[in-house]
């Protein structure tokens, strides 16, 4: 097994979640912004992995070789040195294991080996099938999200020019599930224009929509300091937004304001004890108010940092 062939310029197999707004880790804008980074030379990727990822690594070609076993496949492979490219669009994919079958045959679903049909009361095959090794903490399920594995799965039979692949999770470390897809045509062409769209964004910059305020950081990290002053007035919704918003932020003054009376008043009921309990409607509650203890520690040296410029992660609201 190596490590990541993909270049981080253009959309992976593995992003392809993202690039389609259905990953918990990554906003489109996101992908974006890395792959332009990416192209420009500028991006930062410390990662180094964790306890997860190297699980995942260490048992990957055991959970390759019994999934090839299950389907009865032959001929696994998994020494993929270089990453595989689309024909024609900016799309690229990486490969844990492809296996063959034995002439052509029908794959039906058969819960009791863990098998599992996607789509389809059975898949016929014949020639190289796909194998994306899964690990996950979550427990069984008989078809895997959006974001781990099916959008991959076809964005690599995509790249390769496949017609059928598998993935293989193991569940917890104890249950074994291979889901079994064929092309899904629909799907492929959702994600055949969702990199055309990319790559026009990218050449702008165009940035999707946000879909947070984290995310709008993302999408307008710097400021032109030229730039007018815009009339937030002049579009309804954005007005109505401001207006949200000012009234949300007096709120929040107010609650935390009222949350330092409450805790005032049962601190000093409390004193020196550390424990408390008491009853809101049917509700019992517990209180704490411990010592945190701290460890000794050596004095610290921070390195020096280059001069930088980062847009505000909030808006600065004021009465004018």
């Amino acid at each position: 097994m190596v490590g990541k062939l993909t270049p981080d310029d253009i959309v992976s197999a593995s992003l392809v979640p993202a690039l389609m707004g259905m990953s918990p880790y990554m906003s489109r804008n996101e992908l974006l912004s890395r792959c332009m980074a990416a192209r420009d030379g500028t991006l930062e990727d410390d990662f180094k992995g964790n306890e997860a990822t190297h699980w995942g690594n260490t048992l990957e070609p055991v959970i390759l070789e019994e999934a090839a076993a299950r389907l009865n496949l032959t001929g696994l492979s998994v020494d993929f040195p270089e990453p595989f490219y689309h024909a024609d669009l900016a799309l690229a994919c990486s490969l844990d294991g492809v296996a063959h079958t034995r002439g052509r045959v029908e794959i039906k679903t058969d819960r009791g080996a863990g098998i599992y049909v996607i789509g389809a009361p059975s898949v016929q095959i014949d020639g190289p099938v796909i194998i994306e090794s899964k690990l996950t903490s979550g427990f069984p399920e008989e078809r895997p999200p959006a974001s781990r594995g099916p959008l991959q799965l076809q964005a690599q039979m995509m790249c390769t020019g496949h017609k059928c692949g598998v993935i293989a999770t193991l569940y917890r470390g104890i249950e074994l599930r291979l889901f079994v897809y064929g092309q899904d045509v629909q799907t492929q062409d959702r994600i055949r224009h969702a990199v055309e769209d990319f790559e026009r964004r990218r050449e702008g910059p165009d940035f999707y929509p946000a879909i947070s305020s984290a995310d709008a950081n993302v999408a307008y990290s710097t400021v032109d300091d030229d730039a007018p002053a815009l009339d937030l007035n002049a579009d309804v919704n954005v007005a109505v937004a401001l207006s949200d918003l000012v009234a949300a932020k007096r709120a929040k003054e107010a609650a935390e304001a009222e949350i330092d009376i409450c805790e005032a008043t049962i601190k000093e009921y409390m004193g020196a004890h550390n424990r408390a309990t008491g009853t809101v409607g049917n509700h019992t509650y517990s209180v704490a108010w411990p010592m945190r203890h701290y460890k000794a520690a050596p004095e610290k040296y921070v390195p020096a940092k280059p001069e930088r410029s980062i847009r505000q992660s909030s808006l600065t609201v004021k009465e004018a």
